[in-house]
């Protein structure tokens, strides 16, 4: 219980890793407001005392009684004070806590992510956080007074009479030995009643995000009645947690309420007995209320305190998961775009199978590089260790011959843009979204990257053009605008290395020939590396890259691959007979960039050597059949 007291009192300049002077500007008051609050005792048990002696004068009762009111005027504005400081601060830090956590998970690799579902993280980033900011500021203000106030009562009545003082704390271990029975049944509803929460997050977050399949396959009522036996599920959780501790919280009460009634009984006998002064037997009854009734409050709060020790943890655990590792200062400057991994190896999970084994491939600067494969070939692995959104397990990824883990965050990324099917878009406008690619654009070069992604047009359609505001994940878009809004970002950002993936997939005719305008803008003049999911488009693409199962098992050129009748081969049979087949836009740049004067086709000796493949400097900004 102590070691739980005493990291309460350290939670918030801990998650913050911060410190507030406030904090113990008003804890310091709050003591003080507590010895303010002891001083009408004292002046009451002189009182007292004339009265019994009858020593009554009307000039010490009133010096006694200015004192008193003077002490509790006091009290009022230093009290007043102490809330306003402790407050403050602790809002304050938590709200900086809060902050730390989100700087923290933007910098955790993907795996961590995976392994977390998004209500589980919602809850860490709301409820546990919110529990924890209403418990320890509310207990902080109350534990600088509340605490310190029948201490204060309780030293100075043991200072008047030691046995009654003795009496009056008798009760104390065994009300406290209650409590801490208490604390161990909080602790185990507590825990069942967060992961109740954790678990509602995810169904809530399931639900909305899957509305639309749940009734487009008539299923709407079966998701509600899962939503609903969660919520069922929390109710009688939180439920349990109020109840099961009750009884043990009220014998604990009971037995503080128990050592007043002792303490009265036990100094009537003495009185009897004329062991003590009647004067010192009322002072007791009267000013150890004082004592008591905090007690009751005290170990309610302590409940509190071990009630959040498990958001606590939750919260801990999130700060405390390794983010990816990068240096203060980039170690170098790439001196070019080109790509080059040598020796990959990555896996999602410790002792699974690998995703990507020994791969080695150079992504020649400002040309294509095309990534074929079956499913779960290794495809996005190999794009997202690019972008180091992962971290590779052996082996290196080096762009202009720097190891992207030797370059900071803010220089890879910088060097870097990202298009892929699954378009992410933030609550805000649709200049703001935009804007995600370089937040100090100006409105005229927002402006111009729409324009030059085909998106000028629909934005100014909309009520309020470009200050329209998206909805939540861009939900009041198109999938086709959605996605337009994603390429005039990256065009914005104007990166080095582009990244692309199946990018008109879930888009009608009349959008995808607009992407396809858009992805042309956007790849001209860079290092391209293309996800290809079908492969008539990609036949004079710099160089091929083909994987299975983690490895590349054929690179080259197309007419090379087809000569080879491996697996490239047979994919493209596959396709063969796809008559309707419609070019992607992703798949488009390496159509267009296939009419442009090629050099010599590279040899089978030296596959991954595309310098002398052709280059997409030309990429088509002709018209679309």
């Amino acid at each position: 219980m102590i070691r739980a007291f005493a990291s309460l009192f350290t939670v918030a300049t801990d998650l913050a890793q911060a410190r507030d002077p406030r904090l113990a500007r008003g804890v310091m008051l709050g003591a003080f407001e507590a010895a303010l609050g002891a001083i009408p005792y004292v002046c009451l048990y002189l009182l007292l005392i004339d009265v019994v002696r009858d020593a009554v004068t009307t000039g010490r009762s009133l010096v006694l009684l200015g004192v008193m009111f003077g002490a509790l005027v006091a009290q009022i504005v230093v009290g007043v004070r102490a809330m306003v400081a402790v407050m403050t601060s602790s809002y304050a830090l938590f709200g900086q806590a809060r902050l730390r956590v989100a700087d923290h998970v933007r910098r955790l690799p993907m795996g961590w992510f995976t392994r977390q579902r998004s209500g589980s993280l919602l809850g860490v980033l709301t409820n546990e956080l919110n529990m924890l900011s209403e418990i320890w500021s509310h207990f902080i203000a109350y534990l600088s007074g509340g605490v310190a106030l029948p201490t204060c009562v309780g030293i100075f009545l043991l200072f008047v009479d030691v046995r009654l003082g003795l009496v009056m704390i008798a009760a104390l271990p065994l009300a406290f030995f209650l409590l801490a029975l208490s604390l161990r049944v909080v602790a185990r509803v507590g825990d069942r009643m967060l992961e109740a929460m954790a678990d509602t997050n995810h169904a809530v977050v399931e639900y909305v995000r899957g509305i639309a399949v749940l009734r487009a396959f008539g299923r709407f009522g079966e998701g509600f009645g899962r939503l609903e036996r969660q919520l069922e599920r929390q109710r009688r959780e939180s439920l349990r947690a109020e109840v099961l501790p009750a009884p043990l919280l009220g014998t604990f009460g009971f037995t503080v309420e128990a050592g007043f009634s002792v303490l009265v009984l036990t100094g009537a006998w003495w009185i009897a007995n004329g062991s003590i002064a009647p004067e010192t037997f009322l002072l007791f009854v009267v000013v150890s209320t004082k004592f008591y009734a905090p007690l009751f409050d005290m170990g309610v709060s302590l409940l509190l305190l071990r009630f959040g020790k498990r958001a606590l943890e939750r919260t801990r655990e999130a700060i405390a998961t390794p983010t990816l590792p990068e240096p203060d200062t980039s170690v170098a400057v790439p001196s070019s775009s080109e790509v080059v991994l040598e020796g990959v190896g990555f896996r999602y999970e410790e002792g699974g199978a690998p995703a990507l084994d020994g791969v080695s491939a150079r992504l020649p600067a400002r040309a294509l590089t095309a990534i074929v494969g079956p499913s779960g070939s290794g495809k996005s692995t190999l794009v997202h260790l690019i972008a180091r959104l992962w971290d590779v397990e052996r082996g290196r990824i080096t762009l202009g011959g720097v190891d992207v883990r030797e370059l900071t965050g803010e220089d890879l990324h910088r060097r870097i843009a990202m298009v892929f099917q699954d378009v992410v878009l933030f609550s805000g406008t649709v200049a703001d979204n935009i804007r995600v690619g370089r937040p100090n654009a100006t409105d005229d070069e927002v402006i111009e990257a729409a324009r030059r992604a085909q998106a000028h047009e629909f934005i100014t359609s909309l009520p309020k053009g470009y200050d329209t505001d998206v909805g939540e994940s861009g939900g009041l878009l198109s999938g086709g605008e959605r996605q337009r809004i994603s390429i005039a970002r990256a065009l914005l950002k104007d990166a080095d290395v582009v990244l692309l993936d199946e990018a008109t997939a879930s888009v009608d005719p009349a959008a995808e020939s607009e992407i396809q305008r858009a992805v042309d803008e956007l790849v001209h003049g860079k290092t391209v590396v293309l996800i290809a999911h079908r492969l008539r488009t990609i036949q004079r693409a710099s160089q091929i890259l083909v994987l299975d199962r983690g490895r590349i098992v054929e690179h080259g050129r197309h007419d090379e691959l087809i000569a080879l009748d491996g697996l490239y081969g047979r994919l493209w049979r596959l396709q063969l007979p796809r008559a309707d087949h419609r070019p992607t836009s992703t798949e488009h740049v390496a159509a267009t960039s296939a009419s442009e004067p090629s050099a010599a086709t590279p040899s089978a000796a030296e596959p991954l050597d595309a310098t002398s493949a052709p280059t997409p400097e030309t990429l088509s900004t002709r018209g679309h059949r």
